[in-house]
C-alpha cells in the first residue's frame, strides 16, 4: 500500500461517490471536482462543504497543504501525535496525516490514496462488551498501521485545553450505531464522569445533546460511550448513512489553531448565514452558551460547535451539543470564546442583548434563561456524583450558585 507521504494526488469521496481530488503543489494544494460530478452539480446551491461551492470547480490553497474544511477532519490530541509518529512526517504535513488517519472521518467526506477501493463500511463492526475488553487495547487497535493508510475511523479529539493527552477513539457495538469511547487522561481520573454528568444535566435543561453512557472495562477503568450523531441508520438500505457535519472552524473557513481566537459573535454570524432556519438555531446556540457559562465550561471552543445537515431537505441545523463538562475544578473558569467582549462575569442582560442582535427577541431569551435556571438548580445538590474531592466540589457548587444568580431576573 502506498505510504501517505508519497501521495501526490488524493481522492475525495462522499460516501461511495468519487467527487474530486486534492493535489499537492509547491506552495499548498488544489482541490478540484471531478468533471462528471461538477457537471451534475454546478447549478446547485452549496457544495460538498460550505467553502467548497459547486460554482467553482477548483479551489487553491496556499501556505498550507490542505483546505480549511479538510484540515478540520484531522484528529487532535494523542491520536494526532501518534499519527505524526507513525506516518513519519511533520505536524504541518496535513495531507499525509489526513490520508493516514482513515476513511471514516466526521461527516460524509473521506480522503483516500488514488486507486484504493473505497470501503463500504469501516472494518470494525463486531459487537463488543466493555466489561470483556481493556480500553487500552481497544485504543491501540484503533490506530493505523505504521506508514500505511488506514480504513479505521478517526474522530477529532476533545478537551485539548484541559489535557493534550485526552484519549478518544471510535468503536461499533452494533450495525445500527457508531460510537466514540473517551478515556480519562493521566492525572484526571474523573474527567469522563464529569462529562457524563453535565451531558445528562444539559439534556434535562433542554439542550439537544449527544447520547452518552458511562462504561467500564474488565479492569474497572471508566470510559464514556458517546453515540455519533453524524451517522443515521437507513432501515430500507440497512446501512449507516453518513451525515455532513462542519464545526465552526470549518464553516467559518478557519484552521483548527484558531479555535480559541474566534468569537461567539463570529459563530452566530456563521449560523445565521448557513442554517435553514437561523433564528431557532441561534436561540439553541445562546442556550448552549448560557449552560456552558453556568457550569464553568472553559473549553467551549469553535471546534465544539457544529452544524449538521439533518434539517429539512438536508439543510443545516446546530448539531447536538457535545464535549460538555466543567473546567472549574481544573483551574479554568473563563469562557474559551469571547462573548459580548467578555470571558467571565456574564449577566442576564448580556445574553438578552446578544439574542436581540441576532433576531431572538428579549422575551424568548428571558423565558429560555428562566427555564434553564429552574431545571439546573436541583443538579447543584448532585455534584458529588462526579467524584471531585470535597474542596473542589464545594468550589464548583458555590460558583454555579453565583452564576445562577447572574442569569436570573432581578
Amino acid at each position: 500500500m502506498i505510504r501517505p507521504t508519497d501521495v501526490a494526488v488524493a481522492e475525495v469521496w462522499r460516501e461511495s461517490t468519487h467527487v474530486g481530488s486534492i493535489t499537492r503543489t509547491t506552495h499548498g494544494s488544489n482541490f478540484e471536482y471531478t468533471a462528471d460530478f461538477f457537471e451534475q452539480h454546478k447549478g446547485m446551491p452549496r457544495g460538498i462543504a460550505v467553502h467548497l461551492p459547486y460554482s467553482r470547480r477548483r479551489t487553491e490553497t496556499l501556505g498550507t497543504n490542505l483546505h480549511t474544511y479538510f484540515a478540520g477532519l484531522l484528529p487532535e490530541g494523542l491520536r494526532l501525535r501518534v499519527l505524526v509518529e507513525h506516518t513519519k512526517t511533520s505536524e504541518d504535513d496535513l495531507l499525509s496525516l489526513l490520508v493516514a488517519s482513515g476513511v471514516d472521518t466526521v461527516g460524509d467526506l473521506s480522503v483516500i490514496p488514488p486507486g484504493q477501493p473505497f470501503p463500504q463500511t469501516a472494518s470494525r463492526r463486531a459487537k463488543w462488551k466493555p466489561e470483556s475488553v481493556l480500553f487500552s487495547e481497544l485504543f491501540a487497535q484503533s490506530l493505523p498501521p505504521m506508514g500505511v493508510a488506514s480504513t479505521e475511523p478517526t474522530i477529532p479529539g476533545v478537551q485539548e485545553k484541559i489535557s493534550a493527552s485526552t484519549i478518544s477513539f471510535p468503536v461499533s457495538s452494533s450495525g445500527q450505531r457508531d460510537y466514540i469511547v473517551k478515556l480519562n487522561p493521566r492525572g484526571k481520573p474523573e474527567l469522563v464522569r464529569n462529562e457524563h454528568f453535565f451531558m445528562g444535566m444539559a439534556k434535562q435543561c433542554g439542550l439537544r445533546v449527544a447520547t452518552t453512557k458511562l462504561i467500564h472495562d474488565r479492569d474497572g477503568n471508566d470510559g464514556l460511550l458517546v453515540e455519533r450523531f453524524d451517522r443515521s441508520w437507513m432501515k430500507v438500505e440497512k446501512r449507516l448513512r453518513r451525515v455532513h457535519q462542519e464545526d465552526a472552524c470549518q464553516f467559518l473557513d478557519r484552521y483548527t489553531n484558531d479555535k480559541y481566537r474566534l468569537t461567539c459573535a463570529a459563530i452566530a454570524e456563521g449560523l445565521r448565514d448557513n442554517c435553514v432556519a437561523p433564528v431557532p438555531e441561534l436561540a439553541r446556540f445562546l442556550l448552549l452558551l448560557a449552560f456552558s457559562y453556568l457550569i464553568g465550561n472553559g473549553d467551549l471552543h469553535a471546534k465544539n460547535v457544529s452544524i449538521l445537515a439533518d434539517g429539512p431537505d438536508g439543510g443545516f441545523r446546530l448539531s447536538p451539543a457535545y464535549d460538555l463538562l466543567t473546567t472549574l475544578p481544573y483551574g479554568d473558569q473563563r469562557m474559551a470564546l469571547k462573548f459580548e467582549g467578555r470571558d467571565d462575569n456574564l449577566r442576564r442582560a448580556h445574553f438578552i442583548a446578544f439574542g436581540e442582535r441576532y433576531g431572538v427577541n428579549a422575551k424568548a431569551v428571558s423565558v429560555m434563561l428562566d427555564k434553564l435556571c429552574a431545571s439546573a438548580e436541583p443538579w447543584l445538590e448532585r455534584l458529588e456524583e462526579i467524584g471531585f474531592d470535597a474542596l473542589r466540589t464545594d468550589f464548583l457548587r458555590r460558583t454555579m450558585h453565583k452564576r445562577l444568580g447572574e442569569l436570573r431576573a432581578l
